[in-house]
């Protein structure tokens, strides 16, 4: 197979009808140079590689018996990509903006020594999705999240607060998530390729602290936005995610002061019941139920810390 300039990576579970409205977002982005999209299904049992082999003709289609995860089906579809820059894309990830992709390729062009860059990610209504980059969970950015501090007095937390979002300078950041992901071949070589210890959540934090543990900078774009639906502004989000990072702060801060699981679990459990309390209390005194269900994630948050291993 000929190199082409770009390779889009998606890996998809169950991804429903998500999936036709990401491939037909992509194509109608003006990318102005050879590109491949490479979708691995990672066991579905919606029928979603059978729907896109036949709706969609010129994505090759890699259906897996097995579930190997976020970073696992990344890496099997890497194996078979030919492009000197990989566009990892969710099936729930939304190119509205056709100028959006280009944005990113041309930035990365640009700047020779950057392993990779991101948007900035929204909800439909346009809304900044906290989560879509940030910095190495260390202790000092634990106890920043924690405190509801990101971006205030120059402290980094975990997450790039909407304050730090807002802007449109480039910034520098540790990583980015990966719903929306542009990289460097030779950046994914340096690092070993896209596998990572974590099944599902996590492996964007694993992947941006090793391109900068190898020496390349990651860069955050907030003037070009993508969205991201992650099951919608309004339902119900998964505790899992705490997890996935629990695993990263463990392996990134092994054999140090302060590392253990319990100062990891413990101000953060301490930060979301106390965002909890003011959610509800703001719920109340405004009669909003989106602070309401905010609430209950904090508190949702907060009681699956106390699962964690201490």
């Amino acid at each position: 197979m000929s190199p082409v300039g770009l390779s889009v990576l998606i890996v998809t579970y169950n991804a429903g009808r998500d999936i036709d409205t990401c491939l037909e977002l992509l194509a109608a982005s003006r990318i102005e140079r050879p590109y491949e999209v490479i979708l691995v299904d990672n066991a579905s049992t919606d029928g979603t590689p059978e729907r896109v082999a036949q709706a969609f003709p010129r994505v090759r289609v890699i259906a897996e018996r097995t579930n190997h995860g976020f970073a696992g089906g990344n890496a099997v579809a890497l194996a078979h990509a030919t492009g000197e820059t990989i566009l990892l894309l969710n099936p729930d990830a939304f190119l509205r903006d056709p100028e959006a992709l280009p944005g990113l390729m041309a930035h990365l062009d640009a700047h020779p020594e950057l392993g990779a860059v991101g948007p900035r990610l929204t909800f439909p209504d346009g809304a900044h999705q906290v989560g879509d980059a940030g910095y190495e969970p260390r202790p000092l950015s634990i106890l920043v999240h924690a405190g509801g501090l990101s971006g205030r007095f120059g402290l980094r937390g975990l997450y790039l607060a909407s304050r730090q979002a807002g802007g449109r300078q480039a910034l520098d950041v540790d990583w980015i998530c990966g719903a929306c992901l542009l990289l460097r071949r030779s950046a994914i070589d340096a690092i070993g390729g896209l596998r990572s210890p974590m099944f599902l959540y996590g492996e964007d934090v694993d992947w941006g602290c090793r391109l900068r543990d190898a020496g390349w900078r990651v860069a955050y774009l907030p003037g070009i936005a993508v969205v991201h639906l992650q099951g919608g502004s309004g339902s119900t989000r998964s505790a899992r995610w705490l997890d996935g990072l629990a695993a990263i702060y463990r392996l990134r801060n092994a054999g140090r002061a302060l590392s253990s699981p319990a100062f990891f679990s413990g101000p953060l459990r301490l930060g979301f019941t106390l965002r909890a309390l003011a959610y509800g209390v703001a719920a109340r005194l405004r009669g909003q139920p989106d602070l309401a269900r905010k609430a209950e994630d904090m508190r949702r948050f907060a009681g699956h810390l106390r699962s964690l291993r201490q």
